[in-house]
């Protein structure tokens, strides 16, 4: 092997150490600010608790393999209970090399996941910002539930089996306070309302996107609580 050949090693190999060593970094001071937030706000947070990964339903759950449940913030939030945490699962891959060998490797999707509990079991409701193919492939289904707001509709895209639970939570109040955050997609799942999200969160992400929940969950009309028996925040302290 010549000198060059071993400096591109060495510089191959310093620089996938380099790599990792600022990866490590910026994942310990995640999780110091996400540390920082749950005592802030009365919270405890453990490193791992995969109880949560078969809490709820829909993608990203019940995909892949190795599901974990990491950095699992629970406590209140306005006197709901509210958990938060970092979502991964694992699946196997195959890619083929320069030389023509195929070789398997394990691919780790991670997400972000919030939620305040309702206090009832309820219908499913997804609510998800729209794109043009989406809202396409909603109509041709016959999926995306048409609400009478023709704004929202272009913002949005609802999905539920309950067409009326669906029209009777997304009201003109609640549908004009959801174009103010168009970013936030958000669902019922198990008794609780989550927002979930690709990747990991910051610790300065979760507050507003836990405010949109408890939005939410303040603005269900009197006669849906009792219809479905919702719990208001003062049942659940």
């Amino acid at each position: 092997m010549d000198t060059t050949t071993v400096l591109l090693v060495v510089g191959g190999i310093a620089l996938v150490i380099a790599v990792a060593g600022v990866a490590w970094f910026v994942e310990k001071k995640r999780r110091e600010a996400l540390v920082g937030l749950a005592g802030a706000n009365g919270w405890t947070i453990d490193e791992r608790d995969d109880r949560w990964t078969t809490s709820f339903e829909g993608a990203p759950f019940n995909i892949g393999h190795n599901r974990q449940a990491r950095n699992v913030m629970t406590g209140r939030h306005d006197g709901r209970p509210f958990v938060g945490f970092d979502y991964v699962y694992y699946t196997t891959e195959w890619d083929t090399d320069s030389n023509g060998h195929r070789r398997k490797k394990e691919v780790s999707h991670w997400f972000s996941v919030l939620g305040l509990e309702i206090g009832a079991q309820v219908p499913r409701l997804e609510v998800t910002p729209e794109g043009f193919f989406g809202r396409a492939i909603g109509k041709l289904l016959n999926k995306d539930i048409e609400l009478e707001s023709e704004e929202f509709n272009r913002a949005f895209t609802v999905s539920s089996p309950d067409r009326k639970f669906a029209y009777d939570m997304l009201h003109p109040r609640l549908m004009e306070y959801l174009l103010t955050v168009r970013d936030v997609a958000w669902r019922t799942s198990n008794g609780w309302l989550l927002t979930v999200n690709n990747g990991k969160h910051d610790a300065h992400e979760i507050m507003p996107r836990v405010q949109v929940l408890d939005t939410i969950l303040d603005m269900v009309p009197d006669y849906v609580r009792e219809q479905h028996g919702i719990a208001g925040t003062q049942e659940l302290r």
